[in-house]
């Protein structure tokens, strides 16, 4: 997307992040006419709840030493966690 001198004024003015903007055009929601995107508060709680939850997912993946799956394509063949590496040809 293209931003014009004005919309990088008025994030600077506003104290806008670019974080800010790709959270808002990501998670947000077009209003009736289709020329504005909006994330309000409700959106913003629920991102926040779906991302403690990817967290804690984390944090038991990191305990097990990591994960990894086999697939060939778009088939998975198998899940495992990473106890120690291993070599590949």
């Amino acid at each position: 997307m293209n931003a014009t001198h004005h919309f990088q004024s008025r994030t600077q003015q506003r104290g806008i992040s670019a974080a800010m903007v790709n959270l808002v055009l990501e998670h947000g929601a077009s209003n009736g006419r289709g020329d504005m995107t909006l994330l309000g508060t409700k959106q913003i709680d629920q991102e926040i709840q779906k991302r403690k939850q990817e967290i804690r997912e984390l944090e038991r993946m990191r305990g097990n030493g990591g994960a990894g799956i086999a697939h060939r394509g778009e088939t998975l063949i198998t899940a495992f966690h990473r106890h120690k590496k291993f070599k590949r040809d």
